[in-house]
């Protein structure tokens, strides 16, 4: 099934803000449960398109008729993973993610595991970000050129997976091919410019923080 929509939005089981999930909620985007996600859906009042997952956060028996249901048991990925597989593999351009928040610990960080594993060069045309209540986070893979516009001072942190060298400027503190791995270093900067630039030049991928 390739999906007629080039908008995904992924909604998983964590906490969601009634307000953010109203901005960014579209009749255009393909709305994705994940597994538990189903239920806020439901209860929010509006049927997802798509339910995708193992099941074992919601009754597979109560899914609506005209969802459809995408049962993977695969037990070597998340279900986020196999989401965003799925939305990848059957068209999908672009990719918004939000219920992430709240929960088990070790699944808030296997959110970003999940985008650490995938690959960066079939992601290398997709935009991906994570709706945060405090943040907007979108995953940046090596060599493509990224420009964003900003009010200036604009809070602003820079997170890399691996040994990377990073180009970013527009910022209270640019770097110049300088070599970044996953640290601190890049925590809370600020934009100087309306316009940011950033291109990871070797290594990725990279998260940008965004406050809102």
């Amino acid at each position: 099934m390739a999906a007629s929509k080039k908008c995904a939005l992924l909604i998983a089981a964590g906490q969601i803000s009634e307000i953010i999930f109203k901005k960014i909620y579209s009749d255009d985007k393909l709305l994705i449960a994940i597994d538990g996600g189903y239920d806020y859906c439901i209860n929010s009042g509006f049927t997802p398109e798509i339910v995708i997952g193992d099941f074992d956060s919601v009754n597979q028996s109560l899914i609506k008729e005209q969802v459809k249901v995408i049962h993977q048991i695969s037990q070597e990925e998340t279900d986020l993973v196999k989401a965003i597989n799925w939305s990848i593999s059957n068209g999908i351009k672009e990719i918004e993610i939000i219920g992430v928040e709240s929960g088990r610990s070790d699944h808030i960080l296997g959110t970003y595991a999940a985008l650490a594993e995938l690959n960066q060069e079939e992601t290398s045309s997709i935009k991906i970000q994570i709706h945060l209540n405090d943040f907007i986070v979108n995953y940046i893979p090596r060599s493509k050129h990224f420009e964003f516009d900003f009010d200036k001072k604009t809070h602003l942190s820079l997170f890399c997976f691996s040994k990377s060298i990073v180009s970013l400027t527009g910022v209270e503190w640019n770097l110049n091919q300088e070599e970044m791995s996953f640290s601190t270093r890049g925590i809370h900067n600020y934009s100087k410019e309306e316009k940011i630039k950033l291109f990871i030049h070797n290594g990725g991928p990279a998260l940008l923080f965004i406050r809102r």
